[in-house]
């Protein structure tokens, strides 16, 4: 089998040169589900002129809608030639390819440190279905893809890195904040 990087034999597949994001599509429809569940009960609650309700419910609303989006949309990984970007919720790996000594496909994608550490892609695909009578398709396959990225990586002694997502993070114990508080001050 051919590594997605050698179509054409040429190894410069335009597919591979901009950078690839990896996610769940169930995550994505997980999302949006939750967004019109939301819009559904505030849209209601509006058009009722449920005021009381609105000051009490919807700083808790939307902290749910920032969760949701925290581990269904944002969760993903980013991987091109200089290395692989995984935003897990609130914490961001930064991996030059150097670092990184394989990328496995279990449950979830796993990248595997040339130190030993193994970081866990929240937001990453889940493996594709392979039937026993087709091939397996190196193109959909994250970590195919992803390993063939590592061997056409360009050179880096740039140091891997991870960190909290601080507005992030600060955005969410605003929203906490604001929750506690309407919840408690707020009375129907």
């Amino acid at each position: 089998m051919t590594s997605p990087l050698e179509s054409g034999g040429t190894g410069h597949d335009a597919r591979f040169l901009r950078p690839r994001v990896f996610r769940a599509s169930s995550t994505l429809v997980s999302f949006w589900v939750v967004v019109a569940v939301l819009a559904f009960f505030l849209g209601d609650a509006a058009l009722r002129g449920s005021w009381a309700f609105l000051a009490r419910w919807t700083a808790l609303l939307v902290l749910i809608g920032w969760l949701a989006w925290l581990l269904f949309w944002r969760s993903q990984v980013r991987a091109d030639r200089e290395g692989v970007v995984i935003i897990n919720a609130l914490r961001i790996h930064d991996l030059p390819w150097s670092s990184v000594a394989e990328v496995v496909q279990s449950a979830q994608l796993r990248v595997v440190l040339v130190e030993g550490r193994r970081i866990d892609c929240w937001g990453g695909p889940f493996p594709p279905r392979r039937r026993m009578t087709r091939t397996p398709d190196a193109s959909t396959d994250a970590a195919l893809v992803m390993e063939a990225l590592r061997e056409a990586a360009t050179p880096s002694t740039r140091p891997a890195s991870s960190r909290w997502d601080l507005p992030v993070l600060f955005t969410g114990l605003v929203l906490v904040a604001l929750s506690i508080a309407s919840v408690t001050l707020v009375h129907p």
